[in-house]
């Protein structure tokens, strides 16, 4: 049995992390996670009209890439690569599973999933897998890699507002 990695060493290390993310760096992002039971698919299984959940504020940390230039039929915009990174415990308690194609809106941008991970183990040892049980080590965070994507194509914000004089007897959109 090793001397450190245990779990008194783990709830420490849980709680200092905890306290770093959510008091001291303290950036929080808004997850959108899809709605699989009332999203419509096609033949295919795709959904053109995806429907997402009411968002949860989450801290995590980001690492935020370079932004490339796109000009394509659409017109001119830009991408950039973008890793959210949460701590394990955070969404657990949150109940919260991250997968491909659920939205994170974080700094005016909204950004889709494309992959996420699961393997910073405290101590080299995940505690799910281990052979010497679940006494040592700890799973620690779940990273998701994403990419920034246009607001049109998540629908999540009514992009065609059209002219901004109002006819009275018209119902401003989102109320």
């Amino acid at each position: 049995m090793a001397l450190f990695g245990g779990q008194r060493d783990m709830s420490l290390f849980n709680k200092l992390n905890k306290e770093l993310i959510n008091d001291i760096i303290d950036t929080e992002i808004y997850y959108f996670q899809l709605a699989l039971t009332d999203t419509k698919s096609n033949l295919y299984g795709e959904g053109k009209d995806k429907v997402f959940n009411q968002p949860i504020k989450i801290p995590c940390l980001i690492e935020r890439g370079q932004s490339t230039q796109i000009s394509d039929d659409f017109g001119q915009s830009y991408s950039r690569e973008v890793q959210f990174r949460f701590l394990r415990d955070t969404l657990v308690e949150k109940n919260l599973v991250p997968e491909v194609g659920d939205v994170i809106q974080w700094n005016g941008e909204y950004h889709l999933i494309d992959a996420q991970y699961s393997y910073q183990y405290v101590a080299g040892k995940n505690p799910d897998t281990w052979d010497g049980g679940d006494s040592q080590g700890l799973n620690v965070s779940i990273i998701c890699d994403a990419h920034v994507t246009r607001q049109t194509s998540i629908k999540l914000v009514d992009t065609y507002k059209g002219n901004s004089r109002q006819n009275d007897n018209e119902v401003p959109l989102g109320l």
